[in-house]
């Protein structure tokens, strides 16, 4: 008789126990190897594009509003050489977004202050999580304190709420966009938040582009007559056009824009909207966008989707900004 081919040693193996005396138990198997952690995500490289001359200018005017002569109560209170320690904590989770803003707060309050970071912009952020530690003059720690944390707390629920969004339509074409509903003077920060998110900053005002809005569409003789006049006035400039209803989709289509602007169409009627378009023009979705369907309809197949919410009534991230001696 053949001697047996052995077995894999530990896949049930009868050689793990062969001989060894009568009585003794087999030997006790390896442990499982512990999962490996998982790794943190990683900055998302977004680049200031906007001179630091204007966010110098609204620094100093928010300042201007909040220390107005000056801080009474630390300056009575702390007077002399009396220093200050502060740490930035983020008390939730998020993405992490306008810490060059709350850096460079600091810096036009005292050059005496020093600023260490402990996270850059994009960082995914987790409750607790030290951020970033402040050390100087006493007064000039206190008044520099909520100006720079009002910037940091925006643009990090912006870029927190972007992500969201952007985790919604995730492994589809869709991209997610923002929209010119921001805080009047703030929207060059806020749309930069916007792609710290994940999210397509566009329209910066009404000169980059040509967006026929419904406004437009109420005060105009239809959507031939409208394209006409504006290729008229920009021949070869990309169109962009709200559609409220498949009639003015269609004459969109006999006028040949470039992107058709879907204006709450809920999702059933976007995937009739995509079967028409053929891919005779980009298909964006605005108006009515939540967490709870931006995924139904970047499964409908539109390319984009607008959301407001990005910038409009957003949450202000939890900041925590801890002072001691």
């Amino acid at each position: 008789m053949p001697f047996p081919r052995p077995t894999i040693l530990g896949l049930g193996s009868p050689w793990r126990t062969a001989g060894r005396p009568p009585g003794m138990p087999p030997r006790p198997s390896a442990p499982p190897h512990p999962p490996a952690p998982q790794p943190r995500p990683t900055a998302v490289p977004v680049v200031m594009k906007f001179p630091m001359s204007a966010v110098d200018k609204l620094i100093k005017e928010a300042l201007a509003e909040d220390v107005g002569e000056g801080d009474l109560t630390s300056e009575s209170l702390f007077p002399g050489k009396v220093k200050a320690r502060g740490k930035l904590i983020a008390n939730e989770e998020g993405v992490l977004a306008g810490l060059p803003i709350f850096k460079r707060v600091f810096e036009l309050v005292d050059k005496n202050i020093t600023f260490e970071p402990r996270a850059t912009d994009g960082m995914a952020l987790a409750g607790g999580q030290l951020v970033a530690r402040v050390s100087g003059p006493a007064v000039s720690v206190l008044r520099g304190e909520r100006t720079a944390l009002n910037f940091l707390q925006l643009l990090s629920g912006i870029a927190s709420q972007t992500a969201k969004f952007a985790n919604a339509v995730k492994g589809t074409k869709t991209r997610i966009l923002d929209t010119r509903r921001t805080t009047p003077g703030l929207r060059f920060l806020e749309k930069y938040a916007v792609e710290v998110g994940g999210g397509v900053s566009v329209q910066k005002g009404l000169a980059d582009r040509l967006v026929v809005t419904e406004s437009h569409l109420a005060l105009s003789e239809g959507v031939p007559n409208i394209v006409r006049q504006l290729r008229k006035a920009h021949p070869g400039k990309r169109i962009e056009l709200t559609v409220t209803n498949m009639q003015e989709l269609d004459q969109a289509l006999v006028s040949k824009v470039n992107v058709l602007l879907l204006e709450n169409f809920p999702p059933g009627q976007v995937r009739q909207a995509i079967a028409l378009v053929q891919g005779r023009a980009k298909v964006q979705i605005t108006g009515k966008v939540g967490l709870d369907n931006a995924r139904a309809y970047a499964l409908a197949g539109v390319d984009y989707i607008s959301v407001s919410q990005l910038t409009q009534s957003v949450k202000a991230f939890d900041f925590s900004f801890r002072v001691t001696r």
